[in-house]
C-alpha cells in the first residue's frame, strides 16, 4: 500500500511502531485497510468482536463505555492514536466503543496478519505492551487524584 507523504510521515512518528525498520513497516502495513468514516459513526462498539487494530489518521474519535446504562467518555483520540489494541492482544470482546467525533480517516491492521510476521509482531506487541502500560498508569493517576 502507497501513503501520501503525510501519512508515511506519521505513522513513522508513532510509538506503535517504533523500531521497525521501512521495510517492516512496509510489510505491515501491506495488508492493511483505509476506512473512512462519517461525523458521528460508530467504528467499534463495546461487546462486539473484533480482532482488528486501528490508527486514527485524521479527525477525532471519543472512546465511551457504558456505566450504569449511561455512555460516559473515557477519552478523546487525535491523529497518530491507536485503538483497538486489546482486542487484538485477548482475542476477547471489544471492551469499550469508539466514535468519529469528525469525518475520519483510520488505517486499520487485522490482526491476523500482524501475528503472522513475527519479526513484525514482536515489535508491535512490546510497543503495545508500553502503550497499555502507560495508559493504566493515566488510569490509576485519574482513580486516586479524582
Amino acid at each position: 500500500m502507497r501513503f501520501e507523504p503525510e501519512t508515511l510521515q506519521l505513522l513513522l512518528r508513532l510509538k506503535l511502531f517504533e523500531g521497525l525498520n521501512d521495510y517492516e513497516l512496509a510489510r505491515l502495513t501491506a495488508e492493511a485497510e483505509f476506512v473512512e468514516a462519517p461525523s458521528g459513526e460508530f467504528l467499534i462498539r463495546e461487546g462486539e468482536q473484533g480482532h482488528h487494530l486501528f490508527i486514527l489518521l485524521a479527525g477525532h474519535a471519543r472512546i465511551s463505555k457504558r456505566s450504569f446504562g449511561i455512555q460516559k467518555v473515557i477519552q478523546k483520540l487525535a491523529p497518530g492514536d491507536c485503538f483497538g489494541e486489546m482486542s487484538l492482544i485477548e482475542c476477547r470482546a471489544r471492551s469499550a466503543s469508539v466514535q468519529a467525533a469528525t469525518p475520519c480517516k483510520l488505517l486499520r491492521l487485522d490482526g491476523d496478519y500482524v501475528v503472522s510476521l513475527p519479526e513484525v509482531s514482536s515489535k508491535i506487541y512490546r510497543n503495545l505492551a508500553i502503550l497499555l502500560s502507560q495508559k493504566l498508569r493515566h488510569a490509576n493517576e485519574i482513580i486516586t487524584l479524582g
